[in-house]
C-alpha cells in the first residue's frame, strides 16, 4: 500500500522577537516573488517553464532573499496555478463543473505567503528544526536588526524523525505563525489488511449541546460527545468581538486610528479557529478509536450538516453557533483517517429520524411521525420508556439502512467531555503553546456504572 501524507501543525504563539522577525522576512519575501512571478506571466515576458522564470528573476531582490530550492518551490507553485487557470479556460469540460479562478496577486501591504523547505533546506536534531537561510538574508538582518544568525533554529518540543518528514512550511497567521510538518505514515501494516467478518454500519446524530451522538450496530451503549464545553468557549470569544468590532466602528465613524482593535479582532478569530481544529481532530481520533474497536465497516453522518450555509429559521446567536461547529470538519478529516482502515464514511438523510418511535418496527416516513411524544429537548417517550431524543433519533437512522436493532442504544449512554475545564486561560495554555501538535487536551469519559472512565470506550 503506498505511503500517505500527514500534517503536524505546530503554533507558534510564544516565538522569539528574534524568531518573528525572520520568519516575517520569509514569509514577506515568498509573497512578494509569488507577485513578481505572476507578473511576467500575465504579462507574457516569461515561459511557463521554472527554469526560464527563475533566470529572468535571478536578479530580483526577494529571490536572493529565500534558499535558492525555497525560492525554486515557489514559482513552481505560480507556474502551476496559473497553467492551471488557463487549462480551465481553454477546456473546462475537463474540470467536471469545477470552477478555476485566475491567481491574484498578494496585498502590498501585507504579502505574507506559506513558505516551503524541503529536505534541502532543513535539518532535524532531536525536537529542534534548523532552517537555512540565504546570505543576503543573513547581511540583511545583520546590518538592518543587529541579528547575527546562520541557521534560524525552531525548538518544537516534540522529538521528530527526519527520515519520515517530507517537507516543512512556515505559515503566516495575522501577526503569528504555524509550521506545518508534513510526514510519511506507513499503513502496510496496520488493521486494514484484516479483514472483517462482516458489514458492520456506525450511526452519527450531529447536534450542538450534544455535539455527536453515535451508535454502533450490536453495541447496547450509545456515546455522546459533549458539545457545551466548547460552546461556552465560543460564546466568549464571540461576545468579545461583538464588544472589539462595536469599538472599532465608533473609531472609524470619529475617524480615529482603529488598526490595534483590528488586529486584536484578529487574533480572536485565529483563537477560534485553532480551537475548531483542534476539536475537530480530537472528535474524530474518538470515532476512528470506536470504529477499530468494535470492527465497523461503514460510517453513516446526519446530513443537516450540508445545509449549514443556508437560511433558517433559528435565531442569529443560535445560527450563529450551529454554523461554527466543525461537524463539516470532524467528517472531512474522518475520510482519510478511516482510509488505511478500508472504512467508508457517508451521509445520511436524517428527516423524521427525531420524531418517530425507534423501538417499533415501522419505516421512518412522515406517516409515522410523532414529535409530540419529545416531551422535553432531549427526552422522547417511547412505548417501553424514556430515551435520549437524540438516541433515539440514531436508532432510527439504522433503521433507513434496513438494519433494525432492538439492542443498540438502549443501556446507559457514555458522554464523552473534550474538556475538564472549559477555562480560557487553562484551554490554552495547553494547546496553544509551542508543541500544541503534540499535546492531547484531558478527555474526560463520564458512565454512571464506570468508575475508570477510559474503559467506556470499551464497552
Amino acid at each position: 500500500m503506498p505511503k500517505s501524507m500527514r500534517c503536524f501543525i505546530i503554533a507558534l504563539r510564544n516565538a522569539s522577537e528574534r524568531e518573528k522577525i525572520v520568519l516575517g522576512y520569509l514569509t514577506y519575501h515568498s509573497g512578494k516573488l509569488y507577485n513578481q512571478a505572476l507578473y511576467l506571466l500575465q504579462t507574457k515576458q516569461a515561459k511557463l517553464n521554472m527554469y526560464d522564470l527563475y533566470r529572468k528573476l535571478q536578479t530580483s531582490i526577494v529571490l536572493k532573499a529565500l534558499h535558492s530550492r525555497t525560492a525554486q518551490i515557489v514559482l513552481d507553485e505560480t507556474i502551476r496555478a496559473y497553467k492551471n487557470w488557463l487549462n480551465y479556460i481553454r477546456h473546462p469540460e475537463k474540470f467536471k463543473g469545477k470552477q478555476v479562478n485566475k491567481p491574484r496577486f498578494r496585498p502590498k501591504k501585507k504579502p505574507h505567503r506559506t513558505l516551503i523547505y524541503d529536505k534541502t533546506g532543513f535539518r532535524i536534531k532531536g525536537t529542534k528544526i534548523r532552517l537555512s537561510l540565504s546570505k543576503a538574508l543573513k547581511k540583511w538582518l545583520k546590518k538592518k536588526h543587529d541579528i547575527d544568525i546562520s541557521y534560524l533554529w525552531i525548538d518544537t518540543g516534540v522529538v521528530l524523525n527526519e527520515k519520515l518528514v517530507r517537507n516543512i512550511q512556515i505559515v503566516p497567521k495575522g501577526k503569528e505563525f504555524e509550521i506545518h510538518i508534513i510526514y510519511e505514515v506507513d499503513f502496510s501494516n496496520k488493521a486494514q489488511e484484516r479483514a472483517f467478518a462482516q458489514s458492520k454500519a456506525m450511526v452519527i446524530d450531529p447536534n450542538t449541546g450534544n455535539f455527536m451522538v453515535i451508535g454502533i450496530e450490536g453495541v447496547k451503549n450509545p456515546f455522546i460527545i459533549d458539545g457545551k464545553g466548547l460552546k461556552s468557549l465560543l460564546r466568549k470569544y464571540l461576545r468579545k468581538i461583538a464588544f472589539l468590532q462595536s469599538k472599532r466602528d465608533n473609531l472609524k465613524n470619529k475617524g480615529l486610528y482603529y488598526d490595534g482593535v483590528e488586529a486584536r479582532i484578529e487574533k480572536l478569530w485565529l483563537k477560534i479557529k485553532r480551537l475548531l481544529r483542534y476539536f475537530a481532530h480530537t472528535v474524530s481520533n474518538v470515532i476512528l478509536h470506536l470504529a477499530m474497536k468494535h470492527k465497523v465497516t461503514h460510517i453513516y453522518i446526519g446530513n443537516a450538516v450540508q445545509n449549514k450555509n443556508k437560511p433558517s429559521k433559528l435565531s442569529s446567536l443560535v445560527d450563529q453557533m450551529w454554523s461554527l461547529l466543525p461537524h463539516g470538519k470532524v467528517k472531512e478529516y474522518l475520510h482519510y483517517k478511516v482510509e488505511p482502515y478500508s472504512i467508508i464514511v457517508e451521509y445520511i438523510d436524517e428527516r423524521f429520524t427525531s420524531g418517530v418511535d425507534s423501538t417499533l418496527e415501522v419505516e421512518v416516513t412522515k406517516a409515522h411521525y410523532t414529535p409530540e411524544k419529545r416531551e422535553k429537548r432531549g427526552l422522547y417517550r417511547t412505548v417501553t420508556g424514556y430515551l435520549n431524543a437524540d438516541v433515539n433519533a440514531v436508532r432510527n437512522y439504522l433503521k433507513k439502512l434496513g438494519k433494525f436493532d432492538t439492542v443498540m442504544g438502549m443501556a446507559q449512554p457514555v458522554r464523552i467531555r473534550m474538556f475538564k475545564s472549559i477555562s480560557v486561560s487553562s484551554l490554552y495554555s495547553q494547546i496553544g503553546g509551542r508543541s500544541r501538535g503534540g499535546v492531547n487536551l484531558p478527555v474526560v469519559i463520564r458512565h454512571s456504572r464506570s468508575a475508570n472512565s477510559y474503559e467506556a470506550l470499551y464497552l
